[in-house]
């Protein structure tokens, strides 16, 4: 891993970088945008819940969700600390920056999912 690629100026100084893998870089990149979706869209049905006159569940999140710019504000915080951390995981152990993503995106799957299976019988009914 530090051993560097024929012709670098400084083989065996710096970590190889990720960003010489265009196939990861891509991989990583589109995660971050499909978690990023998820985020908007656990923003949408949480305030549509709360319009219902539902509740937010998760104790940590009750006094954030009902004010949507700060409830976006953190989102977006913790997309990018995501991205960072993905990145410097990738860098260290390749692969590990996708298993990451894939873990976050599951749960967020899982979340949205349950925030629509809150919303979709309320409308129909």
């Amino acid at each position: 891993m530090f051993a560097g690629k024929p012709g670098d100026p400084h083989p065996g100084m710096f970590p190889e970088c990720i960003f010489r893998d265009s196939g990861t870089t891509g991989r990583i990149c589109l995660f971050f945008l499909v978690l990023g979706a998820l985020f908007f869209l656990d923003i949408v049905t949480t305030d549509i819940i709360l319009l219902m006159g539902g509740a937010e569940l998760n104790p940590l999140m009750a006094g954030i969700v009902t004010n949507p710019a700060l409830h976006s504000a953190i989102k977006v915080g913790i997309l990018l600390l995501v991205f960072g951390v993905s990145i410097a995981a990738e860098v260290r152990v390749r692969g590990t920056g996708i298993l990451f993503y894939g873990v976050l995106i599951t749960l967020c799957l899982v979340v949205v999912a349950n925030n629509l299976l809150y919303i979709l019988p309320r409308l129909a009914g």
